[in-house]
């Protein structure tokens, strides 16, 4: 297979050799109603303060940027196990892709991707209220037993 052409490999990438440290031009790139819906779901899932979740979604803009899919070459290994994390909470995915690097050696490669399902707001559970002894108000004859 040939490059994805979707996904950079790291040498190609000059942001990639730079590392993510550029959240002037990626904050303009990540708009701010989706870092909220982020930060949103990250209080949801981990039962987290505002704060964390603000930071971990300002983390997550400044390593996506623009792009819908981040390289898992490009990654610290700390951001690394963020995203793991993540992953098993259904806040992100990832997919495996092939490559041919220039010596023609096949590689497998994984991009991490925000599942766009997990920025909805959660659904809002409504307490049905019930008597409190559900049984007491059931008639005598429904626990007699009948010859089948």
């Amino acid at each position: 297979m040939t490059n994805d052409p979707e996904i950079p490999t790291p040498a190609s990438n000059p942001a990639a050799r730079e590392g993510v440290d550029a959240p002037q031009r990626v904050e303009a790139a990540f708009p701010q109603e989706r870092r909220a819906a982020l930060a949103e779901a990250l209080r949801e899932r981990f039962d987290m303060s505002g704060e964390d979740s603000d930071a971990i979604a300002q983390t997550l803009a400044e390593v996506f940027g623009a792009e819908l899919e981040v390289n898992d070459e490009m990654l610290d290994p700390s951001i690394r196990s963020i995203f793991y994390t993540l992953e098993a909470k259904k806040i992100l995915t990832f997919r495996r892709f092939e490559y041919t690097i220039e010596t023609g050696e096949h590689r497998r490669g994984f991009a991490w991707r925000i599942r766009e399902e997990a920025l909805l707001p959660a659904t809002i559970e409504i307490p049905i209220e019930t008597e409190e002894d559900v049984y007491a108000n059931l008639p005598r004859d429904v626990w007699a037993r009948q010859h089948a």
